[in-house]
């Protein structure tokens, strides 16, 4: 039986592939040296620790709303035998209910907020108290009409799998990025707001299943593993027999000239980065 709750492991198997958004994230905000950086939604730490590698004298925190995702964070930290990280800690915290410090130089937020509806009110309570001259930076995966997505809130409406409805990936709390340059500017931020189509390349017997499991497909599987439970269904391994036949269909495998069958997953991500500038509007 799969744990369907947020798995560490599981999020870190395409760990080059989630990579990639939070380095070329980061690597727009122009800061030599903060003091004090946030890594908010961090999930096992493993990107969190490339900040205490770019800035080694900041004080940096990361935190994440599972328990089993800072557990992971803390036990990597833990694991170095040498002087590294010893600038970085992690906590268990969730977004809706923080205050950023008022001299925080740097928010980070990478893949988090599409999981918050109203996340465009909370960035804005943070934006309003940030000092001039931090940098808020946070990327959301914008992927709601892929395939891989829409087909989960289909199948979640039929009869059949209705227990699952409420949990079903829909894409709303994603905003566009005309939204999220207006929110930035709102504040007195130079926006720095743009979106990236990354071509995967996945590898497996059904690499966009295993892919989307660890993220998105995570609530409705977490929902009928419970019904199933409770009233000794088998809806989970229905709904997963025609996710994995569609994702088939619907991304096709590509067998290359060495004889190798791979998968190629488009995946959409909007970037939306800010700086705090005194003299923006004069």
């Amino acid at each position: 039986m799969e744990n369907f709750v947020w798995d560490p492991a599981q999020y870190a198997h395409f760990a080059g592939h989630r990579a990639r958004p939070f380095v070329d994230l980061t690597n727009a905000i122009q800061l030599d040296a903060p003091q004090l950086v946030f890594d908010m939604g961090c999930g096992p730490g493993n990107m969190t620790v490339t900040l205490a590698d770019r800035w080694p004298k900041a004080d940096i925190t990361g935190y994440d709303a599972s328990a089993e995702m800072i557990a992971d964070a803390e036990q990597l930290v833990a694991s170095r035998d040498d002087e590294a990280w010893t600038n970085v800690s992690f906590g268990q915290q969730e977004a809706d209910s923080w205050t950023p410090p008022a001299d925080t130089d740097v928010i980070v937020s990478n893949a988090m907020f599409q999981w918050i509806p109203n996340h465009i009110n909370i960035i804005s309570g943070w934006l309003k108290t940030l000092k001039p001259g931090a940098w808020f930076a946070m990327q959301v995966p914008g992927n709601s009409v892929a395939r891989s997505h829409q087909y989960i809130g289909e199948l979640a409406s039929e009869e059949r799998f209705s227990v699952a409805k409420d949990s079903a990936y829909t894409g709303e709390t994603v905003h566009s990025v005309e939204d999220y340059t207006h929110m930035l500017l709102e504040h007195g931020f130079r926006p720095n707001v743009w979106e990236t189509t990354y071509h995967q390349v996945l590898t497996g017997p059904d690499p966009v299943y295993d892919w989307v499991k660890g993220a998105a497909l995570r609530p409705v599987l977490q929902k009928l593993q419970e019904h199933d439970d409770a009233h000794a269904t088998n809806l989970h391994d229905a709904f997963v027999t025609r996710y994995k036949a569609e994702m088939v269909a619907a991304y096709p495998p590509y067998v290359g000239p060495d004889g190798q069958e791979v998968t190629v997953y488009p995946f959409r991500r909007i970037f939306a980065v800010g700086h705090k500038e005194l003299d923006y509007f004069i």
